[in-house]
């Protein structure tokens, strides 16, 4: 004798279900496979503890009394920070006669460069070619402003007593505003304890889809520098930099200067490198990778003040 049709569909409807729940539970277990294997070979090629609860390299700092800075032994990714808070090899002591202290944000500390291959790490190199026998400390870091490295270096990285401070600006900062350096705090209080857990495959498979679609990858910036923008004034964005922010950045250029100074270190300066310097202009895809870190500017005016600035830099040299 044959079902019933309700209990045919009572039958499928099961199928159904148990169909449903188990494709649910390959797809977790997928996901979890997935973030195992990346937490894994994090953890073969640069040693990132398979439970480390850190998103990114920007959480790699911490703000005490001498102001915001890379936490010393801390890593991530590529990324090492040595026993006295700068990125690289440890501290030479039989060197420390010619130590060199670098300065700067994101290109100093090498955010995109393959490991061992930022430019002080090369300059390093370079020196023990010629024999010069120099200690190379790499105190930069991502989005430190000019401030922030003077006062970096005013309270905490003087103890290193270096004998030359090489500081590479990022000018287009001042695009945004005039920077400030974030206020030292010996409570303990300002520190937060770091995300418990964090999806890494996630954020791996997010990238690795805007480098394989650049026209997803521009699509999002487009979305971003209007979100950055929505609600705003119309004289908001700058069509070009205003006379203050020219001004700020030459009075903080020379304050640290003579910062350097003060500690009994000689200085360098290094003018801001980018794409654009004599050439005629590029795609507006690049110009608004730029404009995606600074929505506060066109693009056109990030490029005059990176010349400007240029300028600057030259002359308090």
């Amino acid at each position: 004798m044959s079902n019933s049709p309700s209990e045919n569909r009572a039958s499928g409807d099961g199928r159904w279900l148990r169909r449903g729940v188990a494709a649910v539970v390959l797809l977790l277990l997928l996901l979890v496979a997935a973030e195992a294997m990346v937490r894994l070979e994090d953890w073969i090629r640069f040693r990132t503890p398979i439970g480390k609860s850190l998103k990114d390299q920007s959480e790699l700092t911490e703000l005490d009394a001498t102001g915001r800075h890379p936490v010393p032994g801390s890593r991530f990714g590529k990324w090492h920070i040595n026993a006295v808070g700068t990125r690289g090899p440890e501290a030479d002591p039989a060197r420390a006669g010619a130590r060199v202290l670098m300065l700067g944000a994101s290109e100093t500390f090498g955010l995109y460069e393959s490991p061992d291959h930022e430019y002080p790490r090369q300059l390093a190199d370079s020196l023990d070619r010629s024999g010069c026998a120099a200690d190379v400390l790499n105190a930069g870091f991502i989005g430190m402003s000019l401030p922030t490295v003077e006062q970096d270096l005013r309270l905490r990285l003087r103890a290193l007593t270096p004998r030359v401070v090489v500081y590479y600006p990022t000018p287009p900062q001042y695009a945004e505003g005039i920077p400030q350096a974030v206020a030292p705090d010996s409570s303990g209080r300002a520190n937060r304890p770091a995300p418990a857990w964090h999806f890494r495959f996630g954020t791996r498979a997010y990238n690795q889809l805007k480098s394989m679609f650049p026209v997803l990858s521009d699509w999002l910036r487009q979305r971003d520098i209007a979100a950055a923008r929505r609600g705003t004034a119309s004289d908001w964005v700058f069509q070009s930099v205003p006379d203050s922010q020219r001004v700020a950045f030459e009075q903080d250029l020379r304050r640290l200067v003579g910062t350097i100074h003060a500690i009994g270190a000689t200085p360098i300066l290094v003018t801001h490198a980018n794409g654009f310097v004599g050439q005629p202009p590029l795609d507006n895809k690049i110009l608004r990778a730029w404009e995606r870190q600074y929505p506060r500017a066109t693009g056109a005016a990030l490029v005059n003040f990176d010349s400007v600035a240029a300028g600057i830099i030259r002359q308090v040299a």
